[in-house]
């Protein structure tokens, strides 16, 4: 179906007819805020924490794109007013996406990288919170049994943690891993589980594995409870291929057989963010070539609008989301001249914001 442009008081307003119950919706974008630069460093691959509607934390890595336990480096800012004025940068101790505020008030931030302890047993780093930017660090541990990893580079594991943490009713916490398991010939997405508020996290099941599917396998999972109490996930296949899609009935335990996006939508594939909106929408940032965001208007996850191109440019691609208000979005990306390289003096690498309206 055809995708309208227009411009309405300043605002680029783009309306995304999608046959799906829910009916059309319009994706408003303001000029986006430059959060963060650096011609010192890379400065890329951003994360956001929300506190509340108006406290945001942005982090940044600032180390090369390798498994390194000793070159990891991000900083991070903060914003009080929804995303638009920041804080200066200031150095953080631990790297990674994988964080949650829980129903308690308190943060959860779990380190990218798992340190391998034995076959089945590998260490990780619990970060835990009062007020998002202070966070005293503890050991962990992610047991896969009766799966195995492999040793990797620098006495890492074959996994590694990545984006989405949850919290059922009853406290117990899900978090999404990928790497692959001794013996895989591709990646595979998995969902680990811990009953003792994060510092034990034991497998619970693979949302996705196909040694047939080519590219990388099924990787950077990122799932979201919908309204009914399924969970939805995407994953990423290959850069410029489509996603790959699984639901669970069950509270995580069994998953469907992982299902491809049209090849409409292969501007979608990188490193997804899902959000479920307060107007009942479901949302999705991912990109490459570009940075993009498309939706589902009934909250399913399963008919989709045509993507809208937010940003486009020179960028990894790698984005985020947060409702910072019912309909606004704060959409989060980076901007890199030097590509995977270093910066050159005066090449400035950018970390940017922008506010997006969505309504239907």
């Amino acid at each position: 179906m055809s995708m309208i442009f227009a411009l309405m008081g300043g605002w680029a307003c783009l309306v995304l007819p999608v046959a799906a119950p829910g009916g059309d919706m319009t994706v408003a974008a303001d000029e986006s805020v430059v959060i963060s630069k650096s011609d010192q460093t890379r400065y890329w691959f951003p994360g956001v924490m929300q506190m509340d509607s108006s406290t945001l934390i942005v982090s940044i890595a600032r180390s090369p794109d390798e498994i390194n336990p000793d070159a990891t480096q991000p900083v991070y800012t903060c914003s009080k007013d929804g995303g638009r004025t920041w804080t200066e940068p200031q150095p953080w101790k631990e790297s990674g996406n994988s964080w949650i505020r829980l129903k308690s008030g308190s943060c959860l931030w779990l380190s990218y990288l798992l340190m391998y302890q034995g076959e089945s047993v590998a260490r990780c780093r619990v970060g835990r919170s009062q007020n998002g930017l202070d966070y005293a660090w503890a050991d962990g541990t992610v047991d896969v049994s009766p799966n195995k990893f492999d040793k990797a580079a620098k006495g890492t594991a074959s996994i590694v943690i990545h984006r989405s943490i949850l919290e059922a009713a009853d406290g117990t916490l899900l978090a999404t891993m990928y790497g692959r398991f001794a013996g895989d010939s591709l990646d595979r997405s998995i969902l680990t589980s811990s009953t003792d508020g994060g510092i034990t996290w034991k497998y619970l099941s693979t949302i996705g594995y196909d040694p047939n599917i080519g590219g990388e396998g099924l990787n950077e999972p990122c799932v979201v409870k919908l309204a009914n109490g399924n969970l939805f996930c995407f994953m990423r296949n290959q850069s410029g291929k489509p996603m790959c899609s699984a639901r669970s009935t069950d509270g995580g335990k069994t998953w469907s057989p992982p299902k491809r996006m049209p090849e409409d939508y292969a501007a979608l594939s990188v490193d997804p963010d899902l959000l479920l909106l307060s107007n009942g929408a479901l949302a999705c940032s991912a990109g490459r070539p570009n940075c993009s965001l498309m939706l589902n208007p009934d909250g399913t996850g399963e008919t989709w609008a045509k993507p809208v191109t937010i940003f486009t440019g020179p960028t990894t691609s790698y984005t985020a989301i947060r409702e910072v208000e019912p309909g606004r979005l704060f959409y989060l990306h980076d901007v890199v001249p030097a590509g995977w390289n270093e910066p050159k003096k005066g090449e400035f690498h950018e970390i940017r914001g922008v506010s997006l309206t969505v309504k239907r």
